[in-house]
């Protein structure tokens, strides 16, 4: 069975990589500067804005559906098993 540490963990590893992707995009809907705005990504996702901001937000404890993660790596064009990886976008 799964913890609610691990499942918190899992949760704040998507959120923050649903933000980076956000902000480092190169997909159709991005800025010139490859970036997506929260509010253009919920109107992309039929969700709201405020969805999106609590998702990547670390201070919310937000969860949220594989459907919704899903839509979200369909509209950044980021492949799903993305958003359950580790990474270091620190490099």
């Amino acid at each position: 069975m799964i913890t609610n540490e691990e499942l918190d963990r899992i949760f704040l590893m998507i959120s923050r990589n649903i933000k980076y992707y956000r902000l480092h995009n190169n997909s159709e809907f991005c800025d010139r500067y490859g970036k997506i705005t929260q509010e253009k990504l919920a109107e992309l996702c039929e969700v709201s804005r405020s969805l999106i901001s609590n998702i990547e937000s670390e201070k919310v404890n937000q969860t949220f559906s594989i459907t919704i993660v899903a839509t979200i790596s369909k509209v950044l064009n980021i492949p799903f098993e993305e958003f359950f990886k580790e990474h270091d976008f620190t490099k």
